[in-house]
């Protein structure tokens, strides 16, 4: 086991580990933010029949008329009915947006374009054949593939794959990750607080990440910092893909996770980060189960969570896209405090001048969760970069959970 690895290392080295979970099939109705476990292909062309992309009437256009034409109504399509009629020279059908082309018709002119007299309608700019007509297969193809598996199913996927017809599809099963906060001064929220006491607010932001990344959570309640508590926690949690813990990951005296995974026969991959903050983060393995242990602090849960949980638990759920956005980013302000260790620094993220500024966070201490609530970018200093200067260009990940 290494004690202390880079980000991008450890990254390599528990994501070699991690296979999607099953497929399940599910309903069309409850396929929106899943993950397709199949490439999906169209059944039909779409549209299914040459159709009318607005109101009018169709004809048969020689394509030399420059002067006004008028034409006999012979019948009116509404949207879902097919006409049997065909048009001949002199003739002219009523049309409805997204009616289906009759025979004998190439092309439809817009109603504003005529003038309408009984069973006459005269065409006052009178248009080319296969004008304002959209063709059998235009848009789609029958067996063109529509979405490769791994796609996230968002609204506009899955009314695509209704107008396919499909109406079950195969996709990932969510994985399910247990989530334990540790450490005696903990409380519920809801009580009143204690002295001495915090209220537990990481079960609180890291279920909502963990939602956001498309998993279940079984969240445990507070356990305390005692070895047989963490080890009872870990028993309702066996069955879980992932455990993510907060508190107990540093070198204190009560600090007993890393202890905790060990006795319950884990083996552990390394235990820091060389990074501020989240420096104390154990991650270990026990047969196809991962446990990452994060620091209590709730910022540094955060920036964690997004760094290398987020991720491996991507990867789990079938993403085909495992890494966050990163951009080049504009120091709006500086940063006094420089370091031997690579550094992440949150910040807002400022669209200025056509470029993009971060915005740094006025307090950037690993304890101070509200730092992260208006910020979207994590700022990567170098380590032994020393202090971060205004106007400085450097490398900033995204905040994916914030994005959504």
């Amino acid at each position: 086991m290494k004690i202390m690895i880079e980000l991008e290392e450890a990254k390599e080295q528990v994501l070699k580990e991690i296979r999607p979970v099953g497929e399940e099939s599910v309903s069309l109705a409850n396929a929106f933010q899943r993950i397709l476990a199949q490439d999906v292909t169209a059944k039909i062309d779409m549209p299914p029949f040459d159709r009318s992309p607005l109101d009018g009437y169709a004809y048969r256009s020689t394509g030399l008329e420059d002067n006004s034409l008028q034409l006999a109504i012979v019948s009116e399509i509404p949207a879902g009915t097919f006409s049997e009629r065909e048009i001949m020279a002199g003739e002219a059908a009523k049309i409805f947006t997204g009616a289906p082309i009759p025979p004998g018709a190439n092309c439809v002119v817009r109603q504003e374009d005529t003038e309408r007299d009984g069973d006459q309608v005269t065409i006052l700019r009178p248009i080319i054949p296969g004008q304002n007509i959209v063709y059998r297969g235009e848009e789609i193809k029958n067996g063109d593939l529509l979405l490769k598996r791994g796609f996230f199913l968002t609204p506009p996927a899955v009314g695509l794959l209704a107008a396919m017809g499909w109406d079950q599809v195969k996709v990932y099963r969510r994985p399910r990750v247990g989530l334990l906060a540790t450490g005696s001064e903990l409380m519920a929220v809801g009580q009143p607080l204690l002295p001495a006491k915090i209220y537990n607010s990481n079960s609180y932001t890291l279920c909502g990440m963990i939602q956001n990344a498309g998993c279940e959570v079984i969240a445990v309640p507070i356990v305390s910092d005692q070895i047989e508590d963490t080890l009872a926690a870990l028993e309702k949690v066996a069955d879980a893909d992932i455990v993510i813990s907060t508190g107990g990951a540093s070198v204190g005296d009560y600090d007993v996770m890393r202890h905790a995974l060990a006795q319950f026969g884990c083996e552990m991959l390394f235990w820091k980060l060389r990074l501020k903050p989240g420096t104390p983060l154990a991650a270990g393995r026990k047969g196809k189960q991962l446990f990452f242990s994060l620091s209590g602090n709730p910022a540094a849960a955060v920036v964690t969570f997004e760094l290398l949980v987020r991720p491996v638990l991507r990867k789990l759920a079938g993403y085909s896209v495992i890494e966050g956005k990163r951009s080049f980013v504009k120091m709006a302000n500086g940063f006094a405090k420089g370091g031997k260790q690579r550094r992440f620094l949150r910040a807002r993220a400022v669209f200025k001048d056509g470029e993009l500024w971060a915005d740094l966070a006025p307090a950037q201490g690993s304890g101070v969760l509200r730092s992260m609530v208006d910020s979207q970018l994590l700022v990567d200093v170098p380590a032994n970069h020393g202090p971060v200067n205004p106007g400085e260009l450097l490398w900033a990940n995204w905040l994916e959970a914030w994005e959504n």
